[in-house]
C-alpha cells in the first residue's frame, strides 16, 4: 500500500513471517536514508505510515509518531481533565511547576498536608476583629482598666498597621512595624510585642490559626533592653521622705518601702486589705500584676508608719495623680536628684534579701521569680544598712497636731 506521493511517499508492506505471525513493514525515504519501522498490526502501521507522510509533505523535522497505544494514552489524560475545565497542556505545566519547587513530594501528599493544616480549616478574622474580641475577653476576666486600656491603645496602633487575616499575618510585618517604633526604647517595644504575643495566642485558642505551631508573634524578634542601674533610697533618705510627706501620699510611700509592693498594685489595694491582727497585706488575684494572690508581710515598722489608718476604709491612695505627689516629696526632703523610679519596691528588696538571706523567700513576697531579683532588683548593701531601713519608725508625736482625717470609720 502506497500513502503520499514524491517526497512524502511511505509504503506499507504486510507479509506473515515462518513462524505464523503477521508483520507489517513501512518505509520511505527520509535524509537520503531508507528508513523502516514495523508492526504487527496492521491498523497501527497504516496510523504511523500516515503521520510519516504528513511530516514530509510538511518537510517537519524527524520526529517521534504517535502509536494507537499513545492516542489512547493521551485521550485517557483529556477525559481525565475536562471535568476540572482546564486543557490538559495546562495541567501538564502546573504539575511541573509543583515539582519543580517541591521535587521530592507528590502533589496529592502536598493537598492532603494542606487540606490537614492549611487556612481553610480555621475561622477566618481579620487582625481588627481578633483584637476587638482579644480586648473583651480582658474586660470580661476582670484585669484592670490600666491593663486594659493599655492593650487597646496598644493593638489599635498595630492593627491599623498590619492589616489582614491573622493566619496570613507573617514574622516580617511584625519585626517590620515594630522595628519602625523610632521614639521607643527598646523596653517599650518589648511591651508592645508582649501584648501581640498574647493576643496572638488568644487567637489561638479560638481556633483562629494553627494550635500546634508558634504564632508568628512569638517568632518576632525581641529587642535587647540597656542594663541599667538599680536605683535604691538609704535609710536616711527614706526617714526624710516619710516625714516631709502629705498624709494622702505617706501610705504609699510606707507600703511601697517596707512591703515592695508595685506601685500599680498600691493604688488597687483598699484599707480592708491589709490584715492588722493576722500580720499581712493581701495581694488578691484581680489586684495583682501576676494575677496570683499573694501575701506580703506586715512588718513592726510599716504598722506604726500606718497606725493612724487602722480604722480607715476604701481606697489606701485617695489620689490618682501620685507621681506628681512623689516628686514634690522628693524635693521637699532633699533628695539628691529627686524622685527615683521604681526605687521602692528596689529599696526594699535588696535591704529584704541582705536581712534575711533567703532569696527565694524575697520572691514569694515580692511577687517576682529569684531569677529575676537577682537580674532586675537585687542591689548590694550591708546587713547593718537591712537593719536600719526596716527599724525606721515614726517621731514619738505621730501623726502630725496639723494633719486632719476624714476617711470614715468601720
Amino acid at each position: 500500500m502506497i500513502l503520499g506521493k514524491g517526497t512524502a511517499e511511505v509504503r506499507i508492506y504486510p507479509f506473515t513471517r515462518k513462524n505464523g505471525y503477521k508483520q507489517n513493514n513501512i518505509c520511505w525515504y527520509e535524509g537520503g536514508r531508507r528508513r523502516t519501522r514495523c508492526f504487527s498490526d496492521y491498523g497501527e502501521a497504516e496510523l504511523i505510515a500516515n503521520q510519516v507522510s504528513i511530516r514530509l509533505a510538511n518537510q517537519e523535522a524527524t520526529g517521534s509518531e504517535l502509536r494507537h497505544r499513545d492516542i489512547e494514552i493521551h485521550h485517557h489524560c483529556e477525559r481525565l481533565v475536562e471535568p476540572h475545565g482546564v486543557a490538559l497542556v495546562a495541567a501538564v505545566e502546573e504539575w511541573a511547576a509543583a515539582r519543580k519547587m517541591a521535587p521530592d513530594v507528590s502533589i496529592s501528599e502536598a493537598i492532603r498536608y494542606y487540606v490537614t493544616n492549611g487556612p481553610d480549616r480555621f475561622a477566618e478574622r481579620t487582625m481588627a476583629q481578633v483584637s476587638a474580641e482579644f480586648v473583651a475577653s480582658l474586660v470580661a476576666k476582670g484585669m484592670s482598666k490600666a491593663y486594659v486600656s493599655s492593650s487597646r491603645n496598644h493593638l489599635a496602633k498595630f492593627t491599623e498597621k498590619v492589616t489582614g487575616i491573622i493566619a496570613e499575618v507573617t514574622v516580617a510585618e511584625i519585626n517590620g512595624y515594630l522595628v519602625g517604633l523610632k521614639k521607643l526604647s527598646p523596653v517599650s517595644k518589648n511591651g508592645i510585642r508582649r501584648n501581640v504575643v498574647t493576643m496572638f495566642s488568644f487567637a489561638k485558642r479560638q481556633g483562629y490559626i494553627h494550635p500546634d505551631r508558634k504564632t508568628a508573634a512569638e517568632l518576632s524578634e525581641k529587642f535587647k533592653e540597656p542594663e541599667t542601674e538599680i536605683a535604691i533610697f538609704t535609710p536616711g533618705e527614706m526617714e526624710r521622705l516619710l516625714l516631709n510627706s502629705h498624709q494622702r501620699i505617706l501610705p504609699f510611700l510606707a507600703i511601697g518601702a517596707f512591703a515592695g509592693i508595685r506601685s500599680a498594685e498600691i493604688h488597687r489595694l483598699e484599707w480592708s486589705d491589709i490584715k492588722w491582727d493576722r500580720g499581712h497585706i493581701e495581694i488578691a488575684g484581680k489586684k495583682a500584676k501576676t494575677a496570683a494572690r499573694r501575701l506580703v508581710p506586715l512588718t513592726d515598722n510599716l504598722k506604726a508608719w500606718l497606725a493612724p489608718w487602722r480604722e480607715a476604709k476604701g481606697d489606701v491612695v485617695p489620689i490618682s495623680d501620685s507621681p506628681g505627689a512623689l516628686s514634690d516629696t522628693a524635693v521637699k526632703a532633699q533628695i539628691p536628684g529627686g524622685w527615683r523610679q521604681n526605687a521602692l519596691r528596689h529599696s526594699f528588696i535588696s535591704y529584704r534579701v541582705s536581712m534575711t538571706g533567703d532569696v527565694q523567700r524575697t520572691s514569694l513576697e515580692a511577687g517576682n521569680s529569684p531569677k529575676m531579683i537577682f537580674r532586675h532588683y537585687r542591689e548590694v548593701v550591708d546587713e547593718q544598712a537591712a537593719k536600719e531601713w526596716f527599724s525606721i519608725t515614726p517621731p514619738e508625736v505621730w501623726p502630725p497636731a496639723d494633719w486632719r482625717f476624714r476617711f470614715r470609720r468601720k
